[in-house]
């Protein structure tokens, strides 16, 4: 069973890191979480990897996309639930100087999306591989961080808590994370 479960789990890993870099709001880290839990850390490394190259799939889309018609890509970032004008002005504006790579790290562990990003990318002119080469260690980093700390979690409770009781926790952990997140988006808005 545990075997058959690692195609799937790379699998969607990577497809939550293509919708994550277009159109989803909740960050491949859930996922990612709960496949070291539940899998262990060689599966959440190799579902962090599928994760990253999906995100990167998807930011080579938005920047062809903001490169070739802003206007759609600018759309498509207004679409995103909890996005406001602001925040997709500070994103793009980071992208315009020379420090735009600490940017990028600095957002992924921020809340910074990574699509606004690549649209910034694509709109100044940064060269497409050169993006890429950066968004890769960008987006594993914090991937890699979030498999690690689920793996170790899991082991350092293996012998107090059930699987069950792990995973409710980690559960729990990301009903409150984004429970307030989305609160305290709300109340931006209002």
């Amino acid at each position: 069973m545990r075997r058959a479960a690692v195609p799937l789990a790379v699998g969607a890993a990577f497809l939550w890191g293509v919708a994550e870099g277009t159109f989803f709001y909740v960050v491949a880290d859930v996922l990612l979480t709960f496949v070291a839990l539940r899998l262990g850390w060689r599966v959440g490394l190799a579902a962090s990897l599928a994760a990253a190259l999906g995100a990167l799939c998807a930011g080579a889309y938005l920047w062809h996309l903001a490169a070739t018609d802003p206007p759609a890509a600018f759309a498509l970032l207004d679409a995103v639930p909890f996005f406001d004008p602001n925040r997709i002005e500070r994103g793009i504006a980071a992208m315009t100087g020379t420090d735009w790579p600490v940017a990028m790290f600095v957002g992924s562990l921020t809340g910074m999306p990574y699509k606004i990003f690549a649209v910034g990318a694509g709109e100044t002119g940064i060269p497409l591989m050169l993006f890429l080469a950066v968004s890769l260690p960008v987006r594993l980093a914090r991937f890699l961080a979030a498999t690690a700390l689920a793996a170790a979690f899991g082991t350092l409770t293996a012998p107090r808590l059930s699987p069950r009781a792990q995973t409710l926790a980690v559960a729990l952990f990301w009903l409150v994370f984004y429970g307030q997140f989305w609160i305290r988006m709300a109340m931006r808005s209002s």
